[in-house]
């Protein structure tokens, strides 16, 4: 008697759809973050209101194994960026420079439910600000198949 073959299939019948593409979420404006009224802005406010400078950019690069952003970040320094995960589906990346002609950098980064964010690596080479958020492969079960 020969022993069972074994299948690879799905652990479920149906197909997954397709993980939505990373999508890069617009920072408030100038007059959003700052507001209109002095009254009624926060301290903090004086220093957020400071535009990044303005050959700073993102960019997303997608394979099928992994995200990459990659973040150009001149004026700022190591120490002075943050990197944070929000509901297990939003990267937050904040840069501050507190230099005379520094500036503050934020954006946030919506992924699908392929994006493994407990997994993130980054690399800060004093211009451009590496991340690798690493994809989840849907799960493969094995079973006696007769």
């Amino acid at each position: 008697m020969h022993p069972p073959a074994l299948s690879r299939s799905s652990s479920n019948s149906r197909s997954y759809p397709a993980p939505e593409a990373p999508v890069i979420l617009t920072p408030p404006t100038q007059a959003e973050r700052c507001g209109e009224d002095a009254d009624r802005r926060a301290p903090h406010d004086s220093f957020l209101c400071h535009t990044p400078p303005p050959d700073t950019w993102i960019a997303v690069e997608t394979s099928p194994s992994e995200y990459r952003l990659v973040v150009r970040l001149p004026g700022f320094r190591r120490d002075g960026i943050t990197i944070a995960t929000r509901r297990r589906r939003i990267l937050h990346v904040v840069a501050d420079s507190w230099e005379p002609e520094g500036g503050h950098f934020e954006r946030r980064v919506l992924f699908g439910y392929d994006a493994d964010l407990a997994q993130v690596r980054a690399e800060f080479d004093g211009q451009i600000l590496r991340i690798i958020i690493p994809r989840r492969v849907p799960a493969v079960s094995w079973y006696n198949h007769q």
